[in-house]
């Protein structure tokens, strides 16, 4: 019971160098706002969850939210429309002017079919945003099959009647190294906690260390360039070809 408090009580700090993910939640915000100027008409969002984009898409979007039934099961609360399974998806071919699927791609099995029912659903010319992990630990397991560099990502269009239209890595190599040491932090204490080793004991410490690594981190980033070597994510736009 002390862990889902202490992640309540975390969750409060998403916005502060306080968090372990802080270098991470800080630029949601204006993600979520360049991902909703691409999308007009008629959306498919895969994995929708508590349908975080709503509030930044023009009042003429008609949104549609999917979600994966067991993924509720196990107590994760949505907002889906309806339920599937991205990889079979339960609509009629080009139905859909966008599609987004944000953080979901690594967690299917077979992504190569799941892009093949999107592009099925999406009318041509429409869009496809993606956006997936690279650096990042694993989650959700074992529901967490695979990762994709910038490249990989563009390899889809070889096997797909898609083009890429943009692409742009999230994080900066200092802020990435610093989400990741972070974030192996707030794990080992979590799992001390739950096996009452006492390492537990470096708590304190690592309450200490936690900001500090965010905003070095933050500020060393910007004194360097940024090359993208070491992303902590993609957002990839496609467009389906005529």
């Amino acid at each position: 019971m002390i862990a889902p408090k202490l992640r309540r009580l975390l969750g409060g700090l998403r916005q502060t160098p306080l968090h372990p993910q802080w270098l991470v939640f800080k630029d949601t915000r204006q993600q979520k706002q360049r991902i909703a100027k691409r999308i007009q008409g008629r959306l498919l969002d895969i994995g929708c969850g508590e349908k975080p984009l709503t509030p930044f898409l023009s009042a003429g979007v008609n949104y549609i939210g999917l979600d994966y039934p067991p993924t509720v099961a196990k107590g994760y609360s949505g907002k889906a429309d309806v339920f599937g399974d991205g990889q079979r998806l339960p609509f009629a071919d080009a139905s859909f002017d966008c599609i987004t699927i944000l953080d979901v791609m690594e967690h299917l099995p077979n992504p190569e079919a799941a892009f093949g029912e999107m592009l099925r659903v999406l009318k041509p010319g429409g869009i496809l945003i993606s956006q997936t992990p690279f650096l990042y630990p694993l989650h959700d397991l074992p529901h967490d099959f695979q990762r994709w560099t910038g490249e990989g990502l563009s390899q889809f269009t070889q096997r797909h009647p898609a083009d890429l239209i943009e692409r742009h890595h999230h994080s900066k190599p200092l802020e990435t190294a610093a989400i990741l040491t972070n974030l192996a932090l707030a794990k080992g204490m979590l799992d001390s906690l739950h096996a009452k080793h006492p390492g537990l004991l470096l708590l304190p410490l690592v309450i200490l260390l936690v900001p500090i690594i965010n905003l070095a981190g933050w500020a060393f980033a910007r004194l360097l360039p940024d090359e993208g070597f070491m992303p902590l994510g993609y957002t990839a736009v496609f467009k389906k070809r005529a």
